[in-house]
Formats: structure tokens, sequence, C-alpha cells
């Protein structure tokens, strides 16, 4: 008995002794973590006047827009050290939503810069990490923020009920007899 647990211990023990060594693969990229980011969008978005206004309350907003403005003119190594500070921003925008602000097409605009934020964040945090992958999430994060913007200008859009109620209105102080008591219908046009 004796004897075979001897030479059981020595075959698990040789066995154990001839791992084969895993190989990282190498990660062949276009790209260098030294190369600044091209932001290929040709579309910036500005905000509405009203959406202006709120989001300059809103203190989030402000950091996450001076963060992507960071990330425009970041080279790759930027962007991955930037990568944890991203995924704090994104989270504290995702969760201080103003309720003048507060819907769901927001609400996801916001999860999805999260999102984005954390998987950049993943990324960065690879011990093999491919520049083109960073560079590629950077870039979405960029168009996914100019997204957010659009859907903030979106919430005051007026709706077609709006739109002909203010018509309506327009048309009623047309009406109006101006300061000479002339109806506009009879009005000299000049023509």
């Amino acid at each position: 008995m004796r004897k075979i647990f001897i030479i059981l211990s020595l075959v698990f023990f040789f066995s154990c002794g001839e791992k084969q060594e895993a190989q990282v693969p190498t990660i062949t990229s276009e790209k260098s973590f030294l190369d600044p980011l091209e932001v290929n969008t040709t579309r910036v978005v500005n905000l509405s006047p009203q959406a202006r206004e709120l989001a300059g309350e809103w203190l989030a907003y402000a950091t996450a827009q001076n963060e992507i403005q960071a990330l425009k003119n970041s080279t790759g190594q930027e962007i991955v050290t930037s990568a944890n500070n991203l995924v704090q921003i994104m989270d504290n925008l995702r969760s201080t939503i103003p309720d003048s602000l507060q819907s769901t097409a927001v609400e996801a605009r916001t999860n999805v810069l999260y999102t984005k934020a954390q998987v950049l964040h993943q990324l960065s945090n690879k011990k093999q990490k491919n520049p083109d992958e960073i560079f590629d999430l950077a870039e979405d994060m960029v168009t996914e923020f100019e997204n957010f913007k659009l859907q903030l200008n979106e919430l005051f859009l007026k709706t077609p009920e709006n739109f002909e109620t203010e018509l309506d209105r327009e048309f009623e102080e047309s009406l109006e007899p101006d300061s000479t008591g002339t109806i506009p219908l009879f009005r000299d046009s000049g023509i």
C-alpha cells in the first residue's frame, strides 16, 4: 500500500511539473498609444438655449463635457490613464439627472455613456492592451456624447399640438387692431 502511495505521489509530482507555459498572442495594431485620437465625426451638436440653460446648472454635465473635450485631444496613453475617471464621471452624470431633464431617452443615453466608459476601463486594464480597440471605443464615447446632447435638445422640441396652439395664438394676435385701429385685412401692405 505504501509503494502505491509513493508511486502515485511521484506520478502526480512529475505530471504537475510538465505544464506548458501559455503563450501570449501578440497584438498587431495599426495605431500606437502615442498617437492622438482622431474623431471622424462631422456632426457637432450645440445645445438649444433651453437645454443649455438647464445643463449649465448641472455640474455633472459640465464635468462630462470637459472630459469628453479632453478625450478628443488625447493620446492613447492618456485615454488609458483617464479611463477610471471616465467611469466615475459618467456614473455621476447618470445618477444626477435633474428632474427637469428626467426622461427615459435621457436616462438611456447616460446609461450608454456609462457602459462605454466601463468597457473602456476594462480594455485599459488588460495585460495586452489593443490600441485599435481603445481608440475605437474612445471615438464611440465622443459620438455618444453628441447623441446625448441631441437627446437633451429633443426634450425642448415643440410637439405638433404646441406648434398648432402657437400658430393659432399668433394668428389671433395678427387679427387684433393696431394702434391706429386698423384691422389687418384693411392695412395697406405696400404692394
